[in-house]
């Protein structure tokens, strides 16, 4: 009986130690964010999507997850995380994220993550979680939700349930060197 709670135990350590990516780091000042499904994984699995949106007129979208490789760059100022042009064109205005948390102190609010232009959400950073760099806020975690034909990102604060249908996801940075330094951003520590 003990000899298979050992094993038991052994095996369910493995199974978690292997949804952690497993790869070098370096520095970079922007970078995209892709998820790590900690708990409830979608079909088909949104593990090592990155976060991404769809610009528009209105200079406010969704964050919404797209495949490994495609997702929106960011950078981070230490207080606050952006995109550099909304639009992906040079003369387009940076919008950050906005997070409006919600619900009750046991339910999160259906609210989504967005991106706007001229507004941030102050606290959303890229810093260091133990021995891994992460998208943070406020002690909470973020939420992977099917909405209207995409899967949209979504914060609960701690002590909040992870609403039904979603994925919990951990949010990691992936170096990306296209943009090259933005003015006032950070350097962070990312996957390489």
């Amino acid at each position: 009986m003990i000899q298979t709670l050992v094993k038991t135990t052994i095996l369910a350590a493995m199974a978690s130690a292997a949804t952690l990516p497993v790869r070098s780091t370096s520095t970079s000042n922007t970078f995209r964010l892709a998820a790590n499904v900690t708990n409830f994984d979608l079909t088909p699995s949104l593990q090592g999507q990155e976060l991404t949106y769809a610009p528009n007129a209105d200079c406010s979208a969704d964050v919404t997850f797209a495949p490994a490789g495609q997702g929106s760059v960011f950078y981070t100022t230490g207080s606050s995380v952006n995109v550099l042009n909304f639009s992906g064109d040079d003369t387009s205005p940076s919008a950050g994220i906005v997070v409006t948390p919600g619900g009750t102190a046991t339910v999160p609010s259906y609210n989504t993550v967005q991106l706007q232009c001229g507004a941030v959400t102050a606290g959303v950073t890229v810093a260091p979680n133990g021995n891994v760099w992460d998208l943070q806020f406020q002690g909470g975690s973020w939420m992977a939700c099917p909405r209207d034909g995409v899967v949209v990102l979504s914060f609960k604060k701690a002590g909040q349930r992870t609403l039904l249908g979603c994925a919990d996801v951990q949010l990691l940075p992936v170096c990306d060197y296209t943009q090259g330094d933005v003015d006032g951003s950070v350097e962070v520590s990312c996957q390489a």
